[in-house]
């Protein structure tokens, strides 16, 4: 994870339909993020390669995933991210769904 990116995510998690739909509240979530800050792997971008997906926003995750030498994005935005698994034949795509089956 990069600075970006632990920003945007705080950023998106807190915002009160996401904290609604989650039944969490705003102390729950922001104890959640800490924690997940704390156990991911900074990763420095060195190499840009923008644009990689038609949301500049993908962008930021596709460079992370691409710079930390990640297997796999897994999101619920394959559409947006799918150019990047195109790019980068190690990199994949995976629906939550589809990560849960592969890890079984």
């Amino acid at each position: 994870m990069d600075y970006k990116l632990a920003c945007e995510y705080r950023d998106v998690a807190l915002r009160a339909e996401h904290l609604n739909v989650s039944c969490k509240t705003e102390e729950e979530t922001t104890l959640l993020l800490d924690v997940l800050e704390a156990l991911a792997e900074p990763v420095l971008i060195v190499v840009r390669r923008a644009p990689l997906s038609q949301d500049a926003n993908d962008d930021m995750v596709l460079e992370v995933a691409i710079n930390g030498r990640a297997d796999a994005i897994v999101t619920n935005n394959v559409r947006d991210v799918r150019q990047g698994e195109l790019s980068f034949p190690g990199l994949h795509i995976l629906t939550p769904d589809e990560f849960l089956k592969k890890s079984t």
